[in-house]
């Protein structure tokens, strides 16, 4: 039987002693379901015809008071224009909120990295249970933690490369678990681009 090295007797300890243990997963284990990213049924919050009155006023509420701007004018104002998609993380029906800064002064980059969010409802108010101050993509994944699918947000660093950052639920909030890259394409000697069929997954570098 082989000898365990001490660091992996002490992340043994830890996690039997009951701890979160939150270890970045090789990058040949982990599967990002990149064909069902959330690309339809967003809506603005403020030009919504599907949510009621109450429920844009909640969620203007909750954004306008967690929203990162250089200036609180017209915080409500730039919250009225985040885009929004209703999903179910739980399984017990539509009850979260993904949300994503749209529109003027909203801050997104040029590569369309916003400010996001994953709200949940509560009995008439809603929570923030995951915030990003840049993603451009939302996955949920068909891995479950603590009840909730686990996500994946990914932000784009140039036009063939995407950082991903693996969320789980630890039973009242999302936390960030792992840090991966995906390779869309690679250069070729003659200057033209080879695309992939599935994305190339790497681990970040330890310090990201």
């Amino acid at each position: 039987m082989a000898l365990l090295r001490p660091s992996q007797v002490l992340a043994v300890w830890i996690c039997s002693a009951g701890l979160l243990c939150l270890t970045q997963s090789p990058a040949n284990e982990f599967r990002w379901d990149w064909r069902n990213v959330e690309e339809d049924g967003w809506e603005i919050i403020g030009q919504s015809k599907t949510l009621s009155a109450t429920t844009r006023a909640g969620l203007i509420q909750t954004l306008a008071s967690s929203v990162h701007v250089k200036s609180e004018r017209g915080l409500h104002k730039i919250a009225a224009q985040t885009r929004v998609k209703a999903v179910d993380l739980s399984g017990k029906g539509a009850g979260e909120i993904l949300a994503q800064a749209a529109g003027t002064h909203s801050g997104c980059s040029p590569t369309g990295n916003c400010e996001s969010w994953v709200l949940q409802h509560n009995g008439g108010t809603y929570s923030v249970i995951l915030h990003r101050g840049a993603a451009q993509t939302f996955t949920i994944q068909p891995t479950v933690t603590n009840g909730f699918h686990d996500i994946v947000l990914g932000m784009h660093g140039s036009a063939f490369v995407q950082e991903l950052t693996l969320y789980r639920f630890d039973g009242s909030k999302y936390e960030f678990v792992a840090c991966y890259n995906a390779k869309w394409a690679t250069r070729q000697i003659d200057g033209t681009y080879h695309n992939f069929e599935e994305p190339e997954i790497t681990s970040c570098p330890p310090n990201k």
